[in-house]
């Protein structure tokens, strides 16, 4: 599975891929300790479980290397965050951290848009569901007002 990370590169180095920019000097040289308040900040938040940032994301688990990807896109301050897929290959146990760490940004005025395949993750995590076929919106739903069988007719039929 692809996770937009550079699987060989450090923690760190995946974390600001985004940001090269902004933590580079006017001699094009990293600002590290600039870097280091960036990329400690992300692992806090997110509840990255890595020992060391200079480590290899290969060394994570699929779920914390799920959460490096989030934090490269979180790194930017976006008002926007689309996820594709964010807990394919993701253990159970660590779909509910992902799931958690979803709500709160959502909580904190970031809108997400989540894609998937999974009628149930949808239903559960989304205040409102777009069914598309062919690029296009076919039906809408939100949670309170429907339910995955009723759903799942539509996208079936």
């Amino acid at each position: 599975m692809s996770r937009g990370l550079v699987m060989a590169q450090s923690i760190e180095d995946n974390i600001i891929s985004t940001i090269f920019d902004k933590v580079r000097n006017a001699c094009g040289l990293i600002r590290k300790k600039q870097v280091q308040a960036v990329v400690n900040r992300l692992i806090a938040s997110l509840s990255i479980k890595a020992p060391d940032p200079r480590l290899p994301v290969s060394t994570l688990s699929g779920g914390n290397a799920q959460r490096i990807s989030i934090a490269k896109w979180l790194a930017i301050d976006p008002r926007v965050l689309i996820l594709d897929s964010p807990t394919v290959s993701v253990y159970i146990a660590n779909k509910a951290g992902i799931y958690h760490i979803i709500s709160e940004l959502a909580a904190q005025g970031i809108a997400i848009l989540m894609i998937c395949d999974d009628l149930d993750e949808a239903w559960y995590q989304s205040h409102r569901i777009l069914v598309m076929k062919q690029g296009e919106i076919h039906h809408t739903f939100t949670p309170g007002t429907s339910n995955p069988t009723g759903i799942a007719g539509v996208v079936n039929g």
